[in-house]
């Protein structure tokens, strides 16, 4: 028996994307030195539906992720595409999935350890070729260079966050991408921090005080030295400590 998804639908009108959203499950992310880490997954799964079929069959993305058991790296989101457009019959397959990722932290005097969340996300698509993108969110401390000018010392601070995706060769480790964005900041964010360990962090900030334009320029920069790299986009953003507004840079760049 035909079924209804199945039967030809007389517009002649195709659709980019069709499929699933908000699909969880748990995965494996890679960490650098080759383990893993346990993360959540919120999956969007798409394919695109030529102007011939109704519609697809929507419990299939549902049956593929179920069976789904490899790293959310580029080989395992490859072949996730390639069983989609396979089960579904369609030219192109589409993948997006947010999870969060647990950063190891060490305070810089007691060591006190703890882990620190990043909000993650990979898009990935396959049509004639395979597209993959990585982005992760850091959360950083600035401090205000005008501020500290027109005190002659302290400047106020606040605390932002970087935003950094990448289209790279080989192999980039999200811890990467989250030092990367600390080491052009003021100073890192912690999750824990004793009396002793807040003085260092704070001192640190006060002799690196950067506007939110030089932390994505800094940013591109180690982003440009990297030869792994052929597209990346950066943005940040200050959570203004003495204004009621926030501050915001960009920069998008293909090489």
């Amino acid at each position: 028996m035909t079924s209804i998804q199945d039967r030809r639908d007389g517009r002649d009108i195709g659709l980019d994307r069709v499929g699933v959203t908000g699909l969880m499950r748990p995965v494996q992310a890679p960490v650098k030195g080759g383990g893993t880490q346990t993360v959540e997954g919120r999956f969007n799964l798409f394919v695109s539906l030529g102007p011939v079929a109704r519609g697809v069959h929507m419990s299939r993305f549902a049956r593929v992720l179920s069976d789904f058991a490899e790293l959310l790296a580029p080989s395992g989101m490859k072949h996730l595409l390639d069983t989609l457009k396979k089960e579904l019959g369609s030219e192109s397959a589409f993948v997006e999935v947010e999870f969060t990722f647990f950063a190891h932290k060490e305070a810089p005097v007691s060591g006190a350890k703890s882990l620190m969340p990043c909000p993650a996300m990979i898009s990935a698509s396959l049509e004639d070729e395979f597209d993959f993108a990585l982005t992760v969110e850091v959360p950083v401390m600035t401090v205000c260079p005008c501020s500290q000018e027109a005190t002659g010392g302290a400047g106020h601070s606040q605390r932002g966050h970087v935003t950094i995706s990448v289209r790279f060769d080989g192999h980039v480790d999200l811890e990467e991408l989250i030092e990367i964005a600390e080491s052009c900041a003021s100073a890192p964010v912690y999750p824990l921090l004793t009396g002793d360990d807040e003085r260092v962090v704070v001192d640190t900030a006060m002799d690196n005080p950067v506007f939110v334009e030089d932390l994505v320029r800094g940013v591109a920069e180690r982003l440009d030295s990297d030869v792994r790299i052929h597209w990346y986009r950066v943005e940040a953003e200050n959570l203004e400590s003495v204004s009621d507004h926030n501050v915001y840079a960009s920069l998008e760049c293909t090489r």
